[in-house]
């Protein structure tokens, strides 16, 4: 019998479609699309699209259109609850009427509740462990705090049959943090669609810059929400120092956040002086937001913490160059197509925009080191090495002597 792996993309009618993980579930989708056929011999690839608490489920083997369409066109919170509902007592269920010889769950949260059947492998995608990290900022009361939360994260990982994790400090904080055996993760990068980001201007950048009120050359990029992580007070510290160095620069925000976050951002601002150098952008459309990193001085993301980093390949894709930081995976993903800094300095974040700004030969350069190293990043690349690790838990269940499915559904059926 053929082994069949199922992918769960079912978190992309939840309003995490929207974040980190639902990029990495989207790229995921578009890469096992875009494999040649000869790529999935031996293997049957389906998506779980849809689930429901009594096991009823859509499955399909059309990746490409599950990589842009959902269910649900405007994702709640609700969907959310009634999605990890379900994942919780449903998922096996699914999983054997399929005859799954392996599982994959890109979104780590709800966790199947009882005992799997037989034959059939449980892998589970870790982004990141920040919540571990910084128990005292991200694991509270309704998360059990430190001891709470750490058993119900540690329950994730340690009873996965396998584990990927998105990057190599992700892969060390796995064994360090939660003792999961080296021998039970893969390494394996995200990805990004390579020919939808491109260095290569169009006419019409300038023309998008300037509808946003920001000036070519004239604004640093911030891609995301603003939790303590992403550092904003180093971000607004080191434009200020920059700003007094001469760079004539103002730092612009692209995403939805919430009036509370906008406050807070435009006290620190007015702390430092530099409350009429600060732009919201709200949300960006792709068009819009390719066109501002082509045309940003750089891309600032001096974050304390990151699983990956999604922003930081987009922007040296795009020919953006990208100030970061050491911390976590980011000096990792960045390569030699970033400058460098410590977040917790703002005077040396501040010196990495001057340079950017008051130097365009550094710009070039980087964006030249960029260019090569972003490739290793695709999203094709991502599914290659992501079904390789699921072909080869598929190989290991058989070894458990899976059970034949009670039904084997055609592609785009509901059982």
């Amino acid at each position: 019998m053929i082994p069949t792996l199922l992918i769960d993309l079912t978190p992309l009618d939840t309003p995490t479609r929207l974040r980190g993980i639902g990029r990495y579930l989207r790229m995921l989708a578009l890469g096992i699309a875009r494999l040649p056929s000869q790529e999935l011999r031996g293997v049957r690839v389906l998506a779980l699209t849809w689930l429901d608490p009594l096991g009823r489920f859509e499955v399909t083997d059309d990746f490409a259109a599950r990589s842009t369409h959902t269910h649900v066109r405007y994702p709640t919170q609700g969907d959310r609850y009634r999605w990890a509902y379900s994942r919780r007592i449903a998922l096996w269920k699914a999983a054997h009427r399929v005859g799954a010889s392996c599982v994959h769950l890109g979104d780590p949260n709800a966790t199947p509740l009882g005992m799997p059947m037989v034959g059939c492998r449980r892998v589970v995608t870790c982004h990141d462990l920040i919540p571990l990290k910084f128990s005292g900022r991200y694991l509270g009361w309704r998360d059990g705090f430190l001891a709470g939360g750490r058993a119900l994260i540690r329950r994730r990982f340690a009873s996965a049959d396998h584990v990927i994790a998105v990057s190599e400090a992700t892969r060390k904080e796995l064994i360090e943090l939660l003792h999961v055996p080296a021998s039970r993760i893969s390494r394996v990068y995200n990805g990004i669609d390579l020919g939808a980001w491109s260095a290569v201007e169009r006419p019409d950048d300038a023309e998008r810059s300037r509808a946003h009120g920001l000036r070519p050359r004239g604004f640093l990029l911030y891609v995301g929400d603003t939790d303590w992580r992403k550092n904003v007070d180093g971000m607004i510290g080191g434009l200020a120092h920059a700003r007094r160095c001469g760079a004539e620069v103002v730092l612009a925000f692209a995403g939805m956040l919430e009036q509370g976050k906008m406050g807070e951002i435009t006290r620190i601002a007015r702390q430092c002086g530099q409350h009429d150098a600060i732009r919201f952008l709200g949300y960006v459309g792709d068009d819009d937001l390719k066109a501002l990193y082509r045309q940003a001085a750089a891309h600032l993301f001096p974050s304390r913490s990151e699983g990956f980093g999604f922003p930081v390949v987009e922007a040296m894709a795009s020919g953006c160059p990208v100030i970061t930081t050491r911390c976590g995976s980011l000096a990792e993903v960045a390569g030699a197509g970033a400058l460098l800094v410590d977040p917790d300095r703002p005077q040396e974040i501040g010196d990495a925009i001057a340079r950017l700004v008051m130097h365009p030969s550094l710009r070039i350069e980087l964006a030249r080191e960029a260019s090569g190293w972003v490739k290793r990043f695709s999203c094709e690349a991502q599914a290659r090495e992501t079904l390789r690790v699921l072909r080869a838990q598929a190989l290991a269940s058989a070894d458990q002597g899976a059970q034949p499915p009670l039904e084997q559904p055609l592609p785009g059926s509901q059982i």
